[in-house]
């Protein structure tokens, strides 16, 4: 049976049961487990398209998209026919592009159709490993080793660093407060500023878990540059590792059509840990009628 056959399950937590049945990566199970429960307790919000389109502040009138509104992943938007198998496996909380080329790749082939799915994504997680490792200093193989499932930060009710909060699997809500733009994401109910009026960066900066952002347009658009971030962690599911308080990001963001959908590359720089640039990509859907839920840490299987 070809692992396509897979993407005809449409009940998302059976979906990933099928997927990751015999993982013991408690970083996944966590993952699963907390987009299971809010699944089960999100409700669609008609009144929010509403506000949302009622909503014209003086620059999104500009020559540029809007960027405003509610957007889904794959992870919450499972039955959309847009998404394929590897947006599912792979990418559903954002990936490198060579990671998700790699899976299409060993999707594509013919000579895979009788393994297991979760075989192939094993061979896909090694890949994600070895991807990185090439593009690291010796602290930042240091790291890598440490960071895994067994000690991922998230078993212990830690929000995630920016990296891993801009491209989470859950959706967020992007809207306009003055001369700035704001995002709500569900995961872990953090909320984030980007300043869109001229302002450059403090130079007395205290870093802080999504540090501070600035942003302008170019085209069509929206480039977000980010700095002042406390250490954190990648995905430790997928290639391990992470980045240091010197570390700098910056996020593109477009949107697309049919479906209208958000696309984000972040490019993540840091001299300590990293000898060229860490690229992760990450699609949204627009999803006017969803309603964030509030995120605690009760949606950790076994914490209080």
């Amino acid at each position: 049976m070809s692992p396509f056959a897979f993407a005809e399950t449409r009940n998302v937590p059976i979906f990933w049961e099928r997927v990751y049945s015999g993982h013991a990566e408690k970083g996944v199970t966590v993952m699963i487990e907390r987009g299971r429960r809010r699944i089960a307790r999100r409700c669609c919000a008609w009144a929010c398209a509403v506000v949302v389109s009622g909503l014209a502040p003086a620059f999104a009138r500009a020559q540029h998209p809007s960027f405003e509104g509610v957007w889904s992943g794959v992870f919450t938007t499972q039955d959309n026919d847009y998404w394929l198998l590897e947006d599912l496996v792979t990418c559903f909380p954002g990936c490198t592009p060579g990671a998700y080329e790699q899976m299409a790749g060993l999707l594509d082939d013919s000579t895979n159709d009788e393994r297991p799915l979760d075989a192939l994504r094993g061979e896909n997680t090694a890949f994600m490993r070895q991807e990185l490792a090439a593009k690291l200093t010796p602290e930042g193989l240091a790291l890598q080793n440490k960071n895994t499932p067994a000690n991922d930060p998230t078993i212990l009710c830690a929000p995630y660093g920016l990296v891993r909060e801009a491209i989470n699997p859950l959706p967020i809500h992007i809207h306009q407060e003055g001369g700035a733009l704001v995002i709500d994401y569900e995961e872990w109910t953090q909320t984030r500023t980007i300043y869109m009026d001229g302002r450059g960066h403090p130079a007395d900066l205290e870093s802080t878990p999504l540090g501070h952002s600035i942003g302008r347009y170019e085209g069509g658009a929206l480039v977000v540059e980010t700095v002042g971030i406390s250490p954190d962690i990648y995905y430790s599911f997928q290639s391990g590792g992470g980045y240091s308080d010197q570390a700098s990001v910056v996020e593109r963001y477009t949107i697309a059509q049919n479906p209208k959908r958000l696309l984000l590359e972040m490019a993540v720089t840091d001299p300590v840990t990293l000898r060229e640039p860490q690229v992760f990509i990450k699609t949204w859907l627009w999803t006017p009628e969803v309603e964030l839920v509030e995120d605690s840490c009760e949606d950790v299987p076994g914490k209080p």
